[in-house]
């Protein structure tokens, strides 16, 4: 499998980085290499990638003659070394001891074991098992890849959702390589996987280097990975966690540069700065106040001309990384990272419009306020109330679009995008507070106040959005290490009184994803509660009846307007009753399979737009196996999900492309490329009416939300508006 070359690739650069460091600590030595490994594989992405675009060559042959040529390479190259002396392979042996958790405690070994049980092997298998239904993956993440495929080519293309072009991209160039190798996206949500481990690997590090022990690194670990918008985004296509590796990642090597001159960490630090930013551009506005940190440290530590050398190196890195991406945004767009507002491709605006102490303030709070909100309505619309009323009291509106692109509101949303990381915020509050009046270190301190000064930049800088719990992913990675600095270092509790909770707190967000349950939460609580509801209502007769032979006893027949209602609350014992009839009719038959392994993957791609796949489910029996569908929206969207419903239908799976799109994009070279096809879908009747030729419409198919046109001969026709 094409897939394994990746992993040929990581597991060799692994070993060298492992036997060449000069680290003692094996469990230290092992997440360095693993973070340095991650790095390097992505750089080799990287060239691929762009050398590939530009013979417009990107398919899956020129990907397994490249990742065979490197794998034999790599593994070449580790043979030389062995031979050679400069590496011992047998000294890997040593992996063994700590993959038995040699050197811990009998409480570390029960934390460490329960965590990868309950938390890392569950969210491995989601990443590799469940179908990738993110809105923004269907959007613009796995579309942007699919059509670079059919392109060959990483250049913009004509498409009615200009985000697929502009928006930062690094990590899909991650999440392609995995596409092209394994001719599917079963495996695309390995990137976000491996960043996550990555990251938690990377925390654990940061936290040493300010002199925490093992009770402290786990701590500072294990607050990240129980962090609950990193866990959702762990399974997913998204790009926030991938970024927010690479944050990390620079952060620790700036302080092991710091430590001493080394050409290997001053590469890996410049690198992952680039990539971050390379995946999301707020990576590098919470990376500003490191820079400036790091800058003056090695300015005063190792004096000018090697300051000048670290300028240098990352310039060239980051020149090296963005150059080919912003030639093609200015190219088509006249600026390097997006739209200019006076053009037709004018789109969402997100950097804030106007700047001031309290319109700062006024970002703060509101983005505080995406994570202080609780399950509880009345809770949240008192606090609510309260943050409006303190906006009037400072005369800043607090919905001002030249400062929002979101209305604002506390609420609690178990959303993959936007879930809030109450515990872990008030964890860091608490800890901001107490560091400033502790005696630790002023290494902690300068570190803390860096990170806080990251988040009040995003907050100047940025518009508020409902989704920035998952932007603000730096701030509470930087805050896990202070978390455990704080309690370890000067309180020095046992790190398993604060551990224990955290991880029993975020285990539902494992199994219980909307996007991707592994368990029907909502089934389960509601039968062991005895929770049965107050009426049932059917669908059609034949429903009804079934419902009234096992339910009569209990439910009023015939009911009003086909609604049954309850004759009497039972007690429990009876309610249990009541469930078990309920589930034998077939009442609960959509919430048992709520769950990822019992659901269909073609439902599963949808579970981010359910109405889309009732109306497309309804149009696909008519879609024949290899036929290509032009795609006629209205609506500025992506149809990832309606394509990966087709491949999973047909052996052979056909082309979707669009063939309505801004007019001003017909001159790109990829506008040029020939797309004929026997199928057109739209989202409006109209379009079809005003530009498909009535003489070659064979039939229309149509569902409550689109429309599937069957021509009667195939079509090249592209229309531009």
């Amino acid at each position: 499998m094409g897939i394994c070359l990746l992993l040929i690739s990581f597991a060799c650069l692994f070993a060298i980085f492992f036997l060449c460091s000069s680290e003692t600590g094996a469990y230290t030595n092992l997440r360095r290499a693993f973070l340095l490994s991650l790095i390097t594989n992505a750089g080799i992405v990287f060239i691929y990638n762009e050398i590939a675009s530009f013979f417009n060559a990107i398919n899956t042959t020129s990907a397994l003659v490249f990742w065979i040529t490197e794998a034999v390479g790599v593994s070449g190259l580790v043979y030389y070394l062995n031979r050679s002396g400069k590496i011992d392979l047998s000294r890997l042996a040593v992996l063994k001891g700590a993959f038995r958790l040699a050197g811990f405690g009998k409480t570390h070994k029960i934390v460490i074991t329960a965590a990868t049980l309950l938390y890392i092997l569950p969210l491995l298998f989601l990443a590799l098992y469940a179908a990738p239904n993110n809105f923004d993956t269907h959007m613009y993440h796995l579309n942007r890849i699919l059509i670079w495929i059919y392109n060959g080519n990483l250049d913009h293309f004509p498409t009615m959702h200009l985000q697929q072009l502009y928006l930062n991209v690094f990590a899909e160039y991650l999440v392609l390589d995995t596409v092209l190798l394994s001719g599917s996206d079963q495996f695309s949500g390995l990137i976000q996987f491996s960043a996550f481990i990555g990251s938690v690997c990377g925390i654990g590090l940061i936290a040493r280097k300010f002199g925490l022990g093992k009770d402290g690194q786990l701590l500072a670990s294990i607050c990240f990975l129980t962090l609950p918008i990193a866990v959702f985004e762990s399974t997913s296509t998204q790009v926030d966690l991938c970024g927010c590796f690479f944050f990390i990642a620079f952060v620790y090597f700036g302080f092991e540069l710091l430590e001493k001159k080394s050409a290997l960490a001053l590469v890996a630090m410049m690198q992952s700065l680039a990539f971050g930013g390379f995946s999301k551009y707020t990576i590098l506005i919470f990376a500003i106040p490191f820079a400036v940190y790091f800058g003056i440290r090695i300015l005063v530590q190792y004096r000018f001309a090697y300051a000048m050398k670290v300028l240098g190196v990352a310039i060239t890195l980051l020149i090296i990384t963005f150059s080919p991406f912003f030639y093609r945004n200015y190219s088509l767009f006249g600026h390097v990272m997006s739209p200019l507002r006076d053009t037709r491709f004018a789109s969402e605006e997100l950097p804030a419009k106007k700047h001031s102490v309290l319109f700062t303030l006024s970002s703060v709070i509101k983005n505080a306020g995406l994570n202080i909100g609780l399950p509880n309505t009345s809770f949240n619309r008192a606090l609510d109330g309260k943050i409006r009323a303190f906006h009037e009291s400072i005369g800043v509106g607090i919905d001002d679009p030249d400062l929002s692109v979101d209305p604002f509101s506390v609420k609690y949303s178990v959303h993959e995008d936007m879930i809030p990381n109450t515990i872990h915020f008030w964890l860091i509050v608490g800890a901001g507070i107490m560091l400033l009046f502790l005696p630790l270190s002023r290494d902690i301190k300068w570190f803390w106040t860096c990170s806080a000064l990251g988040f009040l930049l995003f907050c100047t800088l940025m518009k508020f959005q409902l989704w920035s719990t998952r932007t603000q992913m730096p701030l509470f990675a930087m805050g896990a290490v202070m978390i455990a600095c704080v309690y370890s270092l000067k309180f020095r509790w046992k790190a398993v009184y604060l551990i224990i909770p955290l991880l029993v707190s975020s285990l539902p967000f494992v199994y219980g994803n909307p996007s991707k349950e592994l368990i029907s939460i909502s089934f389960v609580t509601r039968k062991a509660l005895g929770h049965i509801p107050v009426a049932i209502c059917e669908s059609s007769a034949e429903t009804g009846r079934v419902y009234e032979k096992y339910l009569s006893d209990y439910y009023e027949f015939p009911g009003k307007d086909n609604c049954h209602p309850l004759k009497r609350w039972p007690d429990y014992a009876e309610r249990t009753k009541v469930f078990s009839l309920l589930e034998k009719a077939g009442y609960y038959d959509q919430d048992r399979t709520s769950n990822i392994i019992s659901m269909n993957r073609n439902r599963a791609y949808f579970l981010s737009n359910p109405d889309n796949y009732l109306s497309f489910k309804e149009l696909l029996p008519h879609i024949p196996t290899d036929r290509n569908v032009g795609v006629m929206f209205r609506r500025n969207v992506g149809y990832y999900h309606f394509w990966s419903a087709t491949d999973n239908d047909v052996q052979r799976p056909g082309r979707m492309d669009y063939i309505r799109y801004m007019k001003e994009l017909s001159p790109l070279k990829n506008a040029q490329k020939k797309f004929c096809y026997e199928y057109v879908l739209s989202d409006d009747p109209t379009l079809i009416d005003s530009f498909i030729p009535r003489g070659n419409i064979a039939r229309i198919y149509s569902s409550e939300l689109l429309h599937l046109v069957e021509l009667k001969k195939t079509s090249c026709e592209k229309y531009p508006f």
